[in-house]
């Protein structure tokens, strides 16, 4: 076995018995404290303490117990990928070591190795290969093999078998630390800490120079040039893969709608980058000694003396998969839940999400201005009459790019390489100073809008909305306080992200109201607010809140139209999880 496993593996030992032998002292200790208390509730107290001083650390040490590694995504049998499992056995006979007995893929970009191993590493177990999709989109057949080499090349070094205990190790540590505060004056705490300090710091250093001798493998395997590009690769395609999930997948999340194909537009992503994920700068990061990886530049300087590869597989190592087509869908079902979501082709999904998205924005600043008018619904035509009115700016931009579309000067534009939005007839975006003029009013700024808009081909007078008042619908619940006066009635708050629900409950109050509370928490926002006699408060209609107290919480609540609504949480209420801190955020 390897110096660098040796000292791991060591320090693994050594902290569990330097935490049994310091139990040990605790235990003796305490008996012999207890055995000379002759007081019963001080040495019934005594009890308690050195209870629970043991449950600490039993709990601490608990990570350490085998428990079966469970891999996520979906498994790869043979006839799945037939190829990638021949490449597997032509690396581990290689490398000089056996191949995984389970393959899965992953939703995620990388890959990685474990092993089930007993002993401290000592006995083998079964080894499981994992590695994402979206690396294999990304990769030739080339960078692939060099990354898996790479993998194996840990197999060969024990790693994976290390690795699970090693976490879990790792985990202990951190749960024991958890007992003993940075700020204490208690001496086991700088005893434990000091240790930790040492078992991580070995920890790193051994995963370092691991890191290096497994680049040398793919680097001799695979050749410099795979090896190099590959690694290059993989820090920027999990940073593509978030940027992805943000910008495109994530864009009808907040109106109900999802693409149907998650993996084909990541693979349509990829095409459209690939020229900036070859040619981007490497990031330039100062070493640190808490790293577990070495810095990329050192890592490409040390593959320069690999082996020169004249004859590299360029073809995309999606095709190691028999039907790449059907392992992605399997993945989708398996990795992302879109419940009941609108699924829309990706020729559709990017412009019906954004204009979901105008249209709520849009109607917020319609209502905006309806009840600075005291109208009934609100219009351009009608905010160029009223200067400095409280509009929100996202949503009046919103309601100029939906009237532009209308007219048809506006259209909207879906790149992979870039972020959707909507743009001009030339390609420009929408000038920033037509909202100013709108927000600021006057008859200057009333004007220079005027000329503007018609320029956009919209009629103020024709551009409208608001006419109806915000619904709760589907809006994420957020919190809930039980047991609540609102006004002069008793009941259970409810609080959304776009406003708060009172519903009241007849008769006597009951205490402390959680499982009535945690029922209406449970119900979709729309139901609980057209229950009888229920109270549905947006937000967006909220004109003053006069907070009286803190804790628990009571207010007061001035709407736009001049009502008030008196909130008044009770000491006893159940609070569910952190809404106190969600109520004091919400009534600033």
């Amino acid at each position: 076995m390897r110096i660098g496993v040796v000292k791991v593996v060591f320090l693994v030992v050594g902290f569990y018995a330097l935490a049994t032998l310091i139990f040990l002292l605790l235990a003796f200790g305490g008996g012999f404290l207890l055995a000379g208390i002759d007081n019963v509730p001080l040495f019934v107290l005594a009890g308690l303490g050195m209870g629970l001083l043991f449950g600490a650390g039993i709990a601490a040490l608990l990570p350490i117990r085998p428990v079966p590694f469970v891999p996520k995504g979906v498994p790869l049998y043979r006839d799945d990928a037939p190829e990638l499992w021949a490449t597997l056995t032509e690396l581990a006979e290689t490398i000089g070591t056996r191949p995984p007995d389970q393959v899965w893929l992953t939703a995620g970009p990388g890959a990685s190795v474990v092993e089930e191993a007993r002993l401290f590493g000592l006995k083998p177990g079964r080894r499981f290969l994992s590695i994402g999709l979206p690396t294999l989109q990304a990769l030739t057949r080339a960078q692939a093999r060099a990354v898996l080499a790479h993998e194996f090349a840990h197999y060969g070094q024990l790693d994976g078998r290390t690795s699970v205990i090693g976490y879990r190790s790792h985990v202990a540590v951190a749960r024991m630390l958890d007992r003993f505060p940075r700020s204490t004056l208690n001496p086991l705490s700088w005893l434990f800490r000091g240790y930790a300090r040492l078992f991580v710091l070995t920890q790193r250093a051994a995963s370092r120079r691991r890191e290096f001798e497994a680049d040398q493998v793919m680097g001799r395997i695979a050749g410099r040039a795979a090896a190099q590009s590959a690694l290059r690769l993989q820090p920027r395609l999990g940073g593509e893969w978030t940027r992805y999930l943000g910008v495109h997948v994530a864009l009808g999340a907040e109106v109900e709608m999802a693409p149907d194909d998650v993996y084909g537009g990541f693979a349509g992503m990829l095409d459209a980058r690939r020229e900036w994920l070859a040619t981007a700068a490497d990031p330039i990061r100062l070493p640190s000694r808490w790293d577990t990886h070495p810095p990329m530049t050192e890592r490409l300087w040390a593959l320069e003396t690999a082996p020169g590869e004249s004859d590299m597989d360029e073809r995309p190592a999606v095709g190691l998969l028999a039907d790449p087509v059907r392992s992605a869908a399997r993945l989708e079902e398996a990795s992302f839940d879109f419940g009941e979501r609108r699924r829309l082709p990706w020729d559709t999904y990017p412009r019906e999400a954004a204009l979901a998205r105008l249209k709520i924005d849009a109607e917020a600043a319609y209502r905006a201005i309806a009840r600075a008018s005291g109208q009934p619904g609100g219009s351009l035509e009608t905010l160029l009459t009223l200067p400095g009115a409280d509009v929100p700016e996202d949503g009046l931009m919103a309601a100029v790019v939906l009237a532009a579309l209308d007219a048809g000067t506006m259209r909207f534009v879906h790149r992979w390489d870039d972020e959707p939005d909507f743009v001009l007839a030339d390609g420009s975006f929408l000038d920033f100073d037509l909202i100013e003029d709108l927000l600021i009013g006057g008859p200057e700024h009333a004007v220079r809008a005027r000329a503007a808009l018609a320029g956009l081909g919209i009629d103020p007078a024709a551009a409208n909305g608001g006419t109806e008042r915000l619904s709760p619908g589907e809006a994420p619940v957020i919190g809930g306080l039980a047991n609540v006066r609102f006004d002069d009635r008793h009941g259970h708050l409810v609080i959304t992200e776009r406003g708060l629900i009172f519903s009241p409950v007849p008769g006597a109050e009951s205490e402390p109201g959680k499982e009535a509370l945690l029922a209406l928490m449970a119900q979709a926002p729309f139901a609980v607010a057209a229950r009888a006699d229920a109270v549905w408060l947006p937000y967006e209609e909220f004109s003053h809140v006069e907070k009286q107290r803190d804790i628990p919480i009571k207010a007061t609540v001035t709407l736009y139209n001049g009502d008030e609504h008196r909130i008044h949480a009770v000491y006893t209420g159940y609070v569910h999880e952190k809404s106190h801190e969600t109520i004091l955020r919400v009534l600033r």
